[in-house]
């Protein structure tokens, strides 16, 4: 994973598009007119980004339905690296009964 470094007035836009020239500066030459592109469609807009895609969220739920057999909730969470609490969520949104 590629943190950003967090500065005193954090721009999303000016960050990602930071991190483009600096990754394929080959698109240096039509980034500012993308990022002004970018900007107008989605001005005022205010969002939440998720820590995890959806795709990835999902990997996860699926890891879990593989691993549980109805009794082994704390191997499940040591051997996907996560808590017993997450391993619980998951069976009760995915509607499994433990």
């Amino acid at each position: 994973m590629v943190r950003i470094e967090v500065i005193d007035n954090p721009d999303l836009v000016d960050a990602i598009f930071k991190r483009l020239a600096e990754v394929m500066p080959e698109l240096a030459p039509r980034l500012d007119q993308v990022e002004a592109a970018v900007r107008v469609e989605f001005q005022g807009i205010e969002t939440y980004i998720a820590r995890r895609s959806p795709a990835r969220r999902r990997q996860r739920t699926e890891q879990v339905l593989q691993l549980f057999n109805g009794r082994n909730v704390a191997d499940v969470a040591r051997a996907l690296g996560i808590g017993r609490t997450t391993v619980y969520r998951i069976l009760r949104q995915a509607g499994v009964k433990e």
